[in-house]
């Protein structure tokens, strides 16, 4: 089954396909969110990680964080303190000056 929109089951960066496991533990990309969720549970392990309530709730902040499944972007963006009319407004783009 394939998930629509996803054109290569590669990460974007180059170094592995994008599995919970490389999402999680390995991707240079979001090596900052993982040492600010991930690391503090002081494991390696997948298993451990999403079978504790510490760990899944990590994982959860961290592909929140990633916004790899845009369906969370409102969550993200709620516990942001954003609103739906800044996106609007950031998806708009600045407006022009009118002389």
């Amino acid at each position: 089954m394939r998930v629509p929109e996803v054109t290569s089951p590669d990460c974007e960066c180059s170094e592995g396909a994008m599995t919970v496991e490389h999402v999680l533990m390995k991707c240079s990309k979001w090596s900052a969110e993982r040492e600010e969720v991930i690391t503090p549970l002081r494991t390696t392990s997948v298993k451990e990680i999403l079978t504790s309530k510490a760990g899944g709730r990590a994982a959860i902040k961290m592909i929140q964080r990633t916004k790899i499944l845009d369906q969370f972007k409102a969550v993200v963006e709620q516990e942001e303190g954003r609103t739906a009319e800044d996106r609007e407004e950031e998806e708009e783009g600045p407006e022009e000056e009118i002389e």
